[in-house]
């Protein structure tokens, strides 16, 4: 009876952690119940969240891959990538507002039409940071700290 028991927590817990990682914790979807959704289009969702949170956080992306045919800009080092179902654009352009200088620096996903055929198949969150804040980002995410 005992391992009865023991083999249904284990399931339960199991179960509970699969449908944990179903709700985003952060970033575009954040607590949003991928479950509901058909596995592809989750899919796509998560992998994209994942990325744009990374990037969020001063990292490259887990899941798309650096888009080699983009053209790279000289704007201070915005790149490309291409993820599954989605295109991601990791902006860091020169900026100066007045005597301000620094970055604007974020992630801008861009779902596939077919995927996102509505109004708007974009979201983003760029922010102004200074050269040494974008470079205190960039080392905390490499440093574990975040």
């Amino acid at each position: 009876m005992r391992n009865i028991l023991l083999i249904l927590a284990c399931l339960f817990s199991v179960s509970m952690a699969c449908a944990a990682e179903q709700v985003p914790q952060d970033g575009p979807f954040a607590l949003v119940d991928l479950s509901v959704l058909p596995e592809q289009d989750a899919q796509i969702i998560r992998l994209a969240n994942e990325d744009f949170t990374c990037v969020l956080q001063g990292r490259k992306p887990q899941n798309a891959k650096f888009d080699e045919k983009a053209a790279l800009p000289k704007d201070g080092g915005t790149t490309y990538y291409k993820g599954k179902g989605y295109y991601l654009t990791i902006v860091q352009s020169l900026s100066s507002f007045g005597k301000l200088h620094g970055f604007i620096y974020g992630p801008v996903i861009v779902f596939d039409k077919k995927f996102a055929p509505g109004n708007t198949n974009a979201v983003s969150s760029l922010r102004f940071y200074t050269n040494k804040q974008l470079k205190e980002l960039k080392q905390q995410s490499v440093s574990g700290d975040i």
